[in-house]
């Protein structure tokens, strides 16, 4: 994490660089950060270092947030947690057929970290805060019709989408989407798709009590 907060700083200064390109290896884009480890270090007391962790997490995602250079995230797999915090707050994010998208820290009684809690409060309607309670997953169609994701492409034609990108020379936003879009694929959300429940999911936070949000359900 601090290594890569000192690569993008330097590249940020560096005029030979257009646009920064972050992508995962193997069948994962990046599914959150070390829990178990994290755990390690609280359990034999070394807190210091447990704070550290948190702060090199949210020192990264802050420069990716306010970063000067666009900056294109390929969500080709498990995206979670810690993932979308280090993809969400750059400029652009390909989906595609392999990702799987959630907050999963929810589950075992953390709130949405890792800016989670910012980029889901400007969802539309209150799916932000339904994504926020529950930890659903989205699949990359959803990234997309919600707006997490900006671009959509098969896992398959990623290749194209690279070697275009690592053709191009360039720190102009408009020229780097529209390669992205050249190279994507269109899709449409399916019948099971959250946005299909979105007027529902307004409703029942529209209620005050629970039994109002089981009735609305």
């Amino acid at each position: 994490g601090a290594r890569l907060n000192k690569f993008y700083e330097s590249w940020e200064d560096s005029p030979d660089i257009g646009f920064v390109m972050m992508k995962g290896s193997g069948r994962a884009f990046c599914a959150g950060g070390d829990v178990v480890g994290l755990r390690q270090l609280i359990n034999e007391g070394k807190l210091d270092e447990s704070k550290d962790f948190f702060r090199t997490l949210y020192s990264f995602i802050y420069v990716l947030g306010t970063y000067l250079k666009p900056h294109v995230a390929i969500l080709d797999g498990v995206t979670m947690g810690g993932g979308g915090g280090v993809s969400i707050p750059g400029t652009f994010r390909v989906a595609t057929d392999r990702t799987v998208f959630a907050t999963p820290e929810v589950h075992i009684g953390f709130h949405p970290d890792a800016a989670a809690s910012f980029y889901l409060s400007h969802l539309t309607g209150h799916v932000g805060e339904y994504l926020a309670l529950t930890g659903e997953k989205l699949n990359g169609v959803d990234m997309v019709a919600l707006g997490l994701a900006t671009h959509y492409s098969m896992s398959e034609h990623l290749d194209l989408v690279d070697e275009r990108l690592a053709k191009l020379v360039t720190d102009d936003p408009s020229v780097i989407d529209s390669s992205l879009a050249q190279y994507g694929d269109l899709v449409y959300p399916d019948k099971t798709s959250i946005v299909h429940r979105l007027a529902v999911i307004d409703k029942c936070f529209s209620h005050e009590t629970v039994e109002e949000i089981v009735d609305a359900l």
